[in-house]
């Protein structure tokens, strides 16, 4: 863990140190590496209470001037990593998320900052809505790539039916559907690292 927190750092000192010029108008896309963090309220044996989602991303849309872009991509997280009495474990669980994104790029003389939103759909199984602003440094990498070091925060929903405890006539237990349904947010702090071209 001590690695992951020094290479965090030496990151973003390199982006501190570095500037980009400002995005022209035209195509964009990025291409990202997330990482989230989020605690859950439930302490069953079997769950744990800290849970790490790694994944990918990408956008594409159109850049309309120096600090204004739009367009929509897909945000898809490959597993949750959760660590309970301190060994870590998988849950499996892959999810995939379709937004909507607005960027602004800003540039103070050499300080290059951004800030972005996503707002779109949860697909997978009882997802609902998903909602992603961030904020970071975008620093340049050759002529037209530049480096995105940003942190946020992931909102995810979910809606499930509720269920109620039965037992069958040979006395098996089963669990029925009510009709009824409640919502679940997930909330995740976010840690991203990509491209942009």
């Amino acid at each position: 863990m001590k690695r992951y927190i020094i290479a965090s750092f030496a990151i973003l000192l390199l982006a501190a140190c570095g500037f980009a010029r400002q995005p022209e108008r035209g195509y964009r896309g990025f291409a990202e590496w997330t990482n989230r963090i989020y605690h859950d309220s439930y302490n069953y044996s079997y769950r744990s209470n800290t849970h790490y989602s790694p994944g990918i991303a990408t956008s594409h849309g159109y850049q309309f001037n120096p600090w204004l872009f739009a367009g929509a991509g897909i945000d898809l997280t490959l597993s949750d990593i959760g660590i309970l009495n301190h060994h870590a474990y998988s849950l499996n669980q892959t999810e995939l998320a379709i937004f909507a994104e607005g960027r602004t790029d800003l540039k103070f003389g050499k300080f290059t900052p951004f800030a972005d939103i996503r707002l779109g759909w949860n697909t997978s199984e009882n997802g609902k809505a998903y909602f992603s602003p961030s904020i970071g440094y975008r620093f340049n990498w050759g002529r037209k790539v530049g480096i995105n070091i940003g942190i946020g925060y992931t909102l995810d929903t979910y809606r499930y039916e509720k269920h109620i405890q039965g037992t069958t006539p040979e006395g098996y237990t089963i669990y029925v559907p009510t009709g009824e349904y409640y919502n679940w947010n997930k909330s995740s702090f976010t840690f991203r690292v990509g491209i942009d071209f």
